[in-house]
């Protein structure tokens, strides 16, 4: 069974050199959204400040970059209205 391993980035770099045995890419994928979830969660709100971005790299067995999730939060600066595309005009 193929290992793969989640590398986090919050500005210090925790290497996963143990890595996680899954049958296949999708059950990384998978794997890695319920990781990044639970990270964020323990993150107990540090992601909301400044301005950081928070990172997984997922490699396979060969330290080879399969993909990257990456998460930041932005906290607006002051009064901002959401529109939609289809809420948007032109005048």
């Amino acid at each position: 069974m193929p290992r793969y391993h989640f590398h986090v980035d919050d500005g210090t770099l925790l290497a996963d050199n143990e890595g996680t045995e899954l049958p296949d890419l999708q059950a990384a994928r998978a794997e890695a959204v319920s990781a990044a979830g639970e990270l964020l969660r323990d993150l107990d709100g540090a992601l909301w400040e400044g301005d950081k971005t928070w990172i997984m790299h997922v490699t396979d067995q060969d330290d080879i970059l399969l993909f990257t999730l990456s998460f930041s939060a932005k906290v607006s600066a002051g009064k901002a209205v959401f529109l939609p595309e289809d809420k948007r005009r032109i005048d």
